[in-house]
């Protein structure tokens, strides 16, 4: 059933749906991120994005509607790491992928699951949650090597994002043949500013990571906020915060293109 998820109605559905729900929390951290740097006030992850919507018009129900597309991107992306529709295979390589996807995939089930909670009216808890699940992890025997392995792989994703950019890896992923050439120019320069930024992001996350395992002390790791700000406080801070923020609300943007021309048998970033 779910084999060839480009080939299956309901998931191609979810999928499409999904990037449209993670593009606008991108655009969101983005922005409020970018009015960080103007200001002075917090930088943003992916809960505060959330927490924005509830404060809209309607704001309740953008928060489920946010949550479903999340929810449906979670289970695309459990899709592709369970049934492997682009065929990346078992090897070291393609296993490492398929990993990702799936840990992905949780991620945003989680972001997904903090939109339900806000809806219903309760409190999903502060920041992007990093310190929790690395204490709970750090539990466990051997946890802070399973702390350290964790900031490998993310610092792994973070040089693909780079690779990604530098190569313009996604566009093998994208049916670019559909694209008028100004789309086909704005979805290129909208993926590799925000692919580049995502990396960076994530070079500090997994950097952290590391610290935090070095340390055993899960108060050393970082989320997606908690990075942003780590730019913010560095030198030069003000103007590097507001090119890595302006790269996230690009990366929102590709994937708004991505709803549209995304191959679906493999993650376009």
């Amino acid at each position: 059933m779910f084999t060839q998820p480009e080939n299956n109605g309901w998931v191609r559905t979810l999928a499409r749906f999904g990037f449209a729900a993670k593009g606008l929390v991108y655009v969101l951290i983005g922005a409020l991120s970018l009015q960080a740097a103007f200001s002075g006030g917090r930088t943003a992850g992916g809960r505060e994005a959330v927490g924005v919507l509830g404060d809209q018009p309607f704001g309740q129900a953008l928060l489920f509607i946010v949550g479903l597309g999340l929810l449906g991107y979670a289970l695309w992306r459990e899709v592709l790491a369970l049934k492997d529709p682009g065929h990346v295979g078992n090897d070291a390589k393609g296993t490492a992928e398929r990993v990702g996807w799936a840990v992905s995939g949780v991620i945003s089930a989680g972001l997904a699951l903090t939109a339900f909670q806000l809806a219903l009216g309760r409190s999903s808890g502060g920041g992007d949650g990093s310190h929790t699940w690395v204490g709970k992890l750090m539990e466990q025997p051997f946890g802070g090597v399973l702390v350290g392995i964790a900031g490998l792989a993310v610092i792994g994703v973070a040089v693909q994002q780079f690779r990604k950019a530098m190569r313009s890896r996604f566009a093998k992923d994208l049916s670019t043949q559909a694209m008028s050439p100004p789309e086909r120019t704005w979805v290129f320069r909208m993926a590799r500013v925000g692919l580049v930024s995502r990396g960076v992001v994530f070079s500090i996350i997994g950097a952290a990571l590391l610290k935090a395992a070095i340390a055993h002390d899960p108060g050393q790791s970082k989320g997606v906020r908690e990075a942003l700000s780590t730019v913010a406080e560095s030198p030069f801070g003000t103007a590097l915060l507001v090119l890595v923020a302006a790269g996230l609300c690009a990366y929102g943007v590709y994937m708004f293109f991505c709803t549209k021309y995304s191959k679906l048998a493999h993650p376009a970033a």
